[in-house]
């Protein structure tokens, strides 16, 4: 097998582990091409030109921000190619070596062992999953707006660094103390789903998001259908309320919160905000939500269920209509 690793060398005791992997991968048999990244743009170009040269697998081995390159890249590459005749896109394979590390986390990846990571990405199992896409950006996981977006956002680096997932708890508790909603009007396939008062938006193909916030609980990575939960405008009291309801997940049925499953989302804000596309930030008052026409298969430890009964969510019933369109 041709693999191709694209790693982010923050982390040194990581790459040290990442190498060892792949000397194991080597004495198994396996052609590998390592490449580290040093500045923004790097992973998208290596993902590129590891599907233009045939690679087999692709291991992103890096935080969500890492991943979200790579997977923009290998869905440049195969927008790019011809109808006829197209080629497969690469497998994908996660190093979890970010703060959050949600999509990795809600796909049962191991996050605190990055040899066995690399080993795993080639002996798990296949999973195609959909790609989702805002303005343009495309994302495997959640993409978010209001307080949420804000406080991934003004996480810093080095906040990360020092505090872990423990950053986005310090930070999130400053956007709440500060507890200001944004109105915005949310509307797909010409009816309004919601319009008003919000404080945060989610928009997922995964589940999870902010350091292990179940928010599109309901989320189904396969079913060519997008999981929108927003939580609209409520009191500081009946936001801590629905904290631990949003981490665990249990808030899908919520009176203050609308969840649905469309096809495609337009978001328009009353003034310019921020949203994130697995934790990418983008800024606009209007945002479009789709899903792109292929499937990636992302190689896991074994395929996930979701948290939360996606039977249950209105729209769940639209899935059936909408395949994917080959290659994956």
């Amino acid at each position: 097998m041709h693999i191709s690793v694209i790693i982010n060398p923050r982390a040194p005791e990581a790459v040290d582990a990442i190498r060892a992997g792949v000397l194991k991968l080597r004495e198994a048999g396996h052609t590998v091409h390592p490449r580290a990244t040093f500045e923004s743009g790097d992973a998208h170009r290596f993902a590129w030109k590891s599907a233009e040269y045939g690679a087999d697998l692709v291991v992103a081995a890096g935080g969500d921000g890492t991943i979200n390159e790579v997977v923009n890249g290998l869905y440049d590459w195969i927008e790019e190619q011809p109808g006829d005749g197209r080629p497969n896109l690469p497998r994908l394979g996660i190093v979890p070596l970010g703060t959050g590390n949600d999509l990795a986390g809600g796909m049962g990846i191991e996050t605190g062992d990055p040899e066995a990571a690399v080993l795993a990405s080639v002996e798990g199992v296949d999973y195609p999953v959909d790609v989702a896409r805002v303005n343009g950006r495309y994302f495997l996981n959640v993409s978010t707006g209001g307080m949420g977006a804000e406080a991934t956002e003004e996480t810093s680096g080095d906040l990360k660094r020092v505090l872990g997932p423990v950053a986005y708890v310090v930070t999130g508790v400053r956007k709440f103390v500060q507890l200001r909603e944004t109105r915005a009007r949310f509307l797909s396939d010409g009816e309004v789903l919601y319009e008003g008062g919000f404080l945060l938006f989610a928009v997922g193909n995964g589940w999870r998001t902010g350091g292990g916030n179940w928010v599109t609980a309901a989320a189904d990575p396969a079913d060519r259908l997008l999981d929108v939960c927003i939580v609209q405008e409520m009191s500081h009291v009946d936001v801590v309320r629905i904290a631990p309801l949003i981490r665990a997940g249990k808030h899908v049925h919520h009176p203050q919160v609308t969840y649905r499953k469309v096809r495609e989302l337009v978001v328009e804000a009353e003034e310019e905000m921020t949203v994130n596309a697995d934790g990418e930030p983008l800024h606009a008052r209007r945002f479009a939500y789709d899903l792109g026409p292929h499937q990636l298969t992302l190689v896991v430890p074994k395929v996930p269920e979701a948290p939360s009964n996606p039977d249950e969510v209105e729209g769940s019933e639209d899935a059936e209509h909408v395949p994917a369109s080959e290659p994956r």
